[in-house]
């Protein structure tokens, strides 16, 4: 079944602003002031924050980053180096390369087909993505730009952190971490319809995205 929009918030924690319904060949290009606004929101919406907090406390209790340490001085630069890393990768992914490449950085949910069509389609989006003018290409705002935000990283990491090695694994990490992430943002809508069994209006009663999130919406 197809609703007419998907959640712009996932629990009300992780930001959806960038997943729409329907095929992407009825639906206008976004406009460049259209993709820095969704960079915008991915960025800043407090949904945004509160993720990093949350993966802040993660990395924090299986010492992840070791070179941090432990103790409030250590979380709080595991929480600023997530809040950095969310609007790196949010502008490089969503406005500065799909401007420069004319892609179009929405993930187009499919929201119908058999299981292994929806999980194919949702997985490989972090590869592929819709042209501007039309038609499916290389996804080179996410290759690309994942890989610029994982070197701009290198700024504001333990400086043991900062050689190629690290750059590239984080930046495959990020790669299947967009995989992962279109598959939640494929299948949540139905996960709240079949916990809900709501009408569409029903378990579409997330919090109402910000007016320049509005603003995005076909």
């Amino acid at each position: 079944m197809i609703i007419e929009d998907s959640p712009k918030r996932i629990m009300d924690i992780v930001p959806n602003f960038q997943t729409t319904n329907g095929s992407p060949d009825t639906q206008p290009a976004l406009t460049v002031g259209q993709k820095f606004m969704l960079a915008t929101d991915n960025s800043f919406d407090i949904s945004a924050h509160l993720g990093n907090l949350f993966q802040s406390g993660i990395q924090q209790a299986v010492n992840g980053q070791p070179n941090y340490g432990q103790g409030w001085g250590a979380f709080a630069k595991r929480f600023g180096a997530s809040e950095a890393d969310q609007i790196d990768g949010s502008y490089m992914t969503y406005a500065i390369f799909p401007v420069i490449f004319h892609e179009d950085p929405r993930y187009f949910r499919l929201g119908h087909g058999s299981p292994g069509k929806r999980i194919w389609y949702a997985l490989n989006r972090s590869l592929i993505t819709r042209r501007d003018s039309g038609g499916w290409t290389l996804n080179k705002s996410q290759i690309v730009g994942q890989f610029v935000a994982c070197e701009i990283s290198t700024t504001y990491y333990a400086r043991q952190d900062r050689n190629f090695h690290q750059v590239t694994l984080n930046w495959v990490v990020d790669l299947g971490y967009k995989a992962g992430y279109n598959l939640l943002s494929e299948y949540y809508p139905d996960l709240l319809a079949a916990l809900h069994h709501h009408s569409k209006a029903g378990y579409l009663s997330t919090p109402a995205p910000t007016t320049v999130s509005a603003s995005l919406q076909p």
